[in-house]
C-alpha cells in the first residue's frame, strides 16, 4: 500500500519523515521535491482583441509590410 502526503512546510515535512522512519512497518520513504509553477489563467486573455478588426491579412501586412496570398 502507498500513501502520498503533500506537505506545504519543508521543515515540518522533515520532522514527519523522521517520525515515519521510526515506525517498524514502514518499508521505505520516497521524497519528491516538486517545483510548482502556477498555471496561467487562460481565461484572463479572453476579450483582448474585442472591438478590434484583426484579420490574417492585417497581421501579415504589419509583420512583413505586404499581404502574401
Amino acid at each position: 500500500m502507498k500513501i502520498v502526503i503533500d506537505v506545504s512546510n519543508e521543515k515540518k515535512a522533515k520532522k514527519l519523515i523522521d517520525i515515519l522512519k521510526d515506525i517498524p512497518y514502514v518499508r521505505s520513504i520516497k521524497v519528491e521535491s516538486e517545483i510548482r509553477k502556477e498555471k496561467p489563467d487562460f481565461e484572463s486573455v479572453f476579450g483582448i482583441w474585442k472591438d478590434r478588426e484583426i484579420t490574417l491579412d492585417n497581421l501579415r501586412k504589419k509583420a512583413w509590410g505586404k499581404v502574401i496570398k
